[in-house]
């Protein structure tokens, strides 16, 4: 789906240098209109437009055909027709460079849906704890005060149930996923953001190993596809 990138006075502009923003901006022209319509002739402004802020799984990583098989194009599927998508998921994000990167082109697009899924790489680049939630506390304020957006963030999986970390202490692994949600859900709270509980709603991944693909660690087809449910079913209220 395309996105009309508009500027207008009292915009945030962009604080980084161009070369750091280089894989970002190649995500925006893909979904850049040739025209600000949409198929059927409608205004592009006026549409709803989803947001979406993650990390190589955002991009659809592990798909068959990422673009999309990918959740978030999955997500955007389950949306009422005519919403369009800014996919501003950037491979290895976190939290404290979506801040720098990410966070002023998704207030500059105005988004009327966001969804945030940011802490695996920060917790296994080894991020403490409070710098985290210091920085997700600053995306999500923003993203809340800055734009009319409805803000949906997920919390970490059990990551006792992804192959590529069975070799870990599982007991540890769980205690501080427990300790990372509980923050997580704290920050949300405050600034009345939405959590999407992958803690709990993906503890299918006992079941279903085919959820996970290949590489132990990202979903597989299956998998983007039950994520993009998981969401969807926050989302609607099912």
């Amino acid at each position: 789906m395309a996105v009309c990138l508009t500027a207008g006075p009292g915009r945030p502009r962009m604080r980084t240098n161009v070369h750091r923003l280089l894989p970002l901006l190649a995500l925006i022209l893909w979904v850049l209109p040739s025209a600000c319509t949409t198929d059927d002739g409608r205004d592009r402004s006026t549409a709803a437009l989803y947001v979406a802020i993650s990390a190589s799984d955002g991009i659809g990583t592990g798909a068959s055909n990422p673009s999309v098989d990918g959740w978030v194009p999955r997500l955007r599927s389950m949306m009422p027709a005519g919403t369009r998508l800014a996919n501003l998921s950037i491979p290895s994000l976190k939290v404290e460079q979506a801040l720098d990167q990410v966070l002023p082109v998704a207030v500059d697009l105005q988004p009327s849906v966001v969804t945030v899924w940011l802490c695996v790489n920060d917790l296994t680049g080894g991020v403490p704890l409070e710098v985290y939630r210091t920085g997700l506390d600053a995306l999500l304020g923003a993203l809340v005060t800055q734009t009319t957006a409805r803000v949906y963030v997920a919390n970490l999986p059990d990551l006792t149930l992804l192959p590529a970390l069975h070799g870990m202490d599982g007991g540890a692994l769980r205690s501080t996923a427990v300790e990372w949600n509980a923050a997580i859900a704290g920050v949300a709270q405050t600034h009345g953001a939405t959590v999407v509980d992958l803690y709990t709603g993906w503890a299918e991944l006992r079941s279903h190993p085919e959820y996970i693909s290949r590489d132990g660690l990202h979903p597989s087809t299956l998998g983007h596809q039950r994520l993009a449910e998981l969401f969807w079913g926050v989302i609607s209220g099912l």
